[in-house]
């Protein structure tokens, strides 16, 4: 992966299983209208122009992300995700560190489209 300088990137937290939802799949992953909740917001970010780098936090048995569309982006890169949101940013935030030190980073929430 190759950030130049002065970056953008947009960290995107999704290693979470809601639990406390009690659906059958995580809640990022659930349909509104045409597509997943992270879909939305994954198109959303990668059509941005300033946004030269999305990094995805996973979790390290999610099973759905590489059935949407985006995965597959050439601007997008996936972690491996903690079991906090503050793990998973950091994940994300050291993995862009080792390209470039001085991108600045926005998270987005992938249950918030």
């Amino acid at each position: 992966m190759q950030i130049n300088p002065r970056s953008i990137i947009a960290i995107v937290p999704a290693a979470g299983v809601g639990s406390r939802m009690g659906a059958d799949k995580p809640k990022q992953y659930l349909m509104l209208g045409e597509q997943s909740i992270l879909g939305h917001t994954l198109d959303t970010l990668l059509a941005h122009p300033d946004i030269d780098q999305v990094i995805v936090a996973l979790h390290p048995q999610d099973n759905y992300f590489s059935q949407l569309p985006q995965s597959q982006h050439p601007k997008l890169t996936q972690v491996v995700g903690g079991g906090e949101r503050a793990d998973s940013v950091l994940a994300a935030l050291n993995f862009a560190h080792k390209y470039n030190p001085d991108a600045w980073a926005l998270v987005h929430d992938a249950a918030r489209p």
